[in-house]
């Protein structure tokens, strides 16, 4: 098989597993192709139109011919399986493809590879390497080719007798589009021990050597990553399954991966999942129904390693601004990099941003906050750079305490009466813009808008409550963004509504949930229409333009 199909296949899900052949500790199943490629063109069409299918067919039929996927079963589903003995280096992966017949199997594999499969002894089939240093071979058994690779003999694990049956691999309540399951009591105590002897050697590679000073990357990075390994690999120890779902709504261009691990009960992995609360966001509130766009994050501080790594990168920049930054802002920097020092600390690092609108006259407002353990030195630091250092005409229209709400000073800017009147600003946020700011015990409060609406909104910002949110949750409305894009740049507007189109409904472009309880989940989210609506136009701006020929 050619490297690109087989790749592919095996990208579902490809780990170390060791397992007797009857009983492997990997296995994976796909959806029938027939289905695989019908969400693929309805996807397609949501990103391109008629054009984008006309390519994908187009790349279907350049490299199988007319004749296409014939010998291809595109009604029964793709399977598949990992083989893994002590020794990794000779693990073997396999996937299963339905075929119609034999000889049109035999047939389609010579038109995708351009070359026929060669014929080895007791009905195997030389096929192309899907890279340097592996070997792959196939066999054609009850209606499946079972495709082998491997660098190690992978032609022992598609033996007559120890060949795997599709029903081992395949799982009919399953009903995703894609999945791998891993069942960790029968992988072999060997790998968890060569897998650390793996982090011990690129921990040492990391830092270059026994003599050598620890790089920057080593400290940050490096270190972390090692401590969170090696805690997360002895406490697979206590794990019993995983599983990996791929699922995908074509309609809605909506892709999702969820992992899931299921512990031993009473192991340490099932004490420290069912101590995973769900997630909060003390401004998850921000994104309201009226946002053009909005982001709600929140740093997973309550993994040690993570916590530790993000102190160590703070501190490591407090060292750098000490020494390089402008003389006159090194206090005001030196404060606001002390207090995210703190809030890491703390464990509780979350924030939201948002921009409402268009509102009737057709303006936007944005306000933005974010966790920030006792602002008050950064605040007083602030207030004395823009005294020293500010030119009058900007001085005079900044108004420190503006308002108090419950204690918290709101100060404000009024942007239209800067230098050049904030032209840049009055497009989308009204002519007589404004800035408000203002800094909490916990937090930090930002809003730009037309007049009294930045600190209407940071007075709405500061009486929100915590709620339940995902780590990430990145959201727009594509009506509401082209609008936005429009009062800026009518010409960018139109582009942009060939790129994004005319939703007016606020949707998910990309989110991260993790929950615990009885077992682990996390789910990634992806808006594929959003991204692919946004490569497909900057690959048709990217085409280049056919000149004249010189007369």
């Amino acid at each position: 098989m050619r490297t690109g199909l087989f790749t592919a296949a095996l990208a579902v899900l490809l780990v170390p597993s060791l397992a007797a052949a009857a009983d492997p500790a990997i296995v994976y199943q796909t959806q029938p192709l027939g289905r695989l490629l019908d969400d693929l063109r309805a996807t397609a069409r949501s990103v391109g139109g008629d054009e984008a299918i006309k390519h994908l067919n187009d790349d279907i039929k350049k490299s199988l011919g007319d004749k296409g996927f014939d010998g291809f079963d595109l009604n029964r589903p793709i399977v598949g399986f990992v083989d893994v003995p002590a020794d990794p280096t000779a693990a073997v992966g396999v996937v299963a493809f339905p075929v119609t017949d034999d000889k049109a199997w035999l047939d389609f594999c010579e038109r995708w590879n351009k070359s026929k499969p060669k014929a080895l002894a007791d009905g195997l089939y030389e096929i192309p390497s899907p890279g340097p240093g592996f070997k792959a071979v196939m066999r054609l058994s009850e209606g499946y080719a079972y495709v082998a690779a491997g660098m190690k003999d992978p032609a022992r694990v598609l033996d007559p007798k120890a060949l795997v049956p599709f029903a081992k691999m395949y799982d009919p309540t399953d009903v995703s589009l894609m999945a791998g399951r891993v069942y960790f009591d029968r992988l072999p105590k060997e790998l968890r021990a060569k897998a650390k002897e793996g982090l011990d050697q690129v921990r040492k590679m990391a830092a270059g050597g026994p003599n050598a000073q620890p790089t920057m990357v080593a400290k940050l990075f490096f270190e972390p990553l090692h401590a969170a390994a090696t805690r997360f690999l002895n406490l697979s120890e206590g794990a019993k399954e995983a599983a990996l779902r791929i699922n995908a709504d074509a309609a809605a261009g909506d892709l999702t991966a969820e992992l899931t691990v299921t512990p031993v009960a009473g192991t340490e992995l099932d004490r420290v999942i069912a101590g995973i609360k769900p997630p909060t966001n003390r401004f998850a509130g921000l994104v309201t129904a009226d946002a053009a766009g909005g982001i709600k994050l929140r740093l997973p501080l309550d993994i040690p390693e993570v916590k530790a790594a993000a102190v160590a990168g703070l501190e490591a920049m407090q060292k750098e601004a000490a020494n390089n930054a402008f003389p006159p802002m090194k206090a005001m920097i030196d404060e606001i990099l002390k207090g995210f020092i703190r809030t890491v600390k703390t464990g509780e690092l979350d924030g939201a941003a948002v921009i409402r609108g268009p509102a009737k006259d057709g303006t936007f407002t944005a306000v933005g906050a974010i966790a920030f353990d006792d602002p008050s030195a950064f605040e007083k630091e602030m207030k004395k750079f823009v005294d020293a250092e500010a030119p009058p005409e900007v001085k005079e229209n900044f108004k420190w305490d503006a308002e108090k709400v419950n204690g918290v000073r709101i100060h404000t800017i009024d942007v239209s009466k800067m230098p050049g009147g904030g032209r840049e600003f009055q497009a989308i946020f009204g002519q007589n813009v404004m800035m408000a700011f203002a800094f909490a015990p916990k937090a930090s409060y930002l809003a730009i808008g037309p007049g009294g609406e930045a600190v209407k909104a940071i007075k709405d910002t500061l009486a929100l409550k915590p709620i339940e949110a995902p780590l990430l949750d990145a959201v727009f409305n594509a009506d509401r963004i082209v609008k936005l894009v429009l009062t800026a740049d009518p010409r960018a507007g139109a582009e942009a509504q060939k790129m994004l189109g005319k939703d007016d409904k606020l949707v998910s472009g990309l989110s991260l949930a993790v929950t615990g309880g009885k077992e682990l989940k996390v789910k990634l989210g992806i808006n594929v229409k959003l991204f692919g609506r946004i490569g497909f136009a900057a690959g048709a701006e990217a085409k280049p333009v056919p000149q004249p020929l010189a007369k």
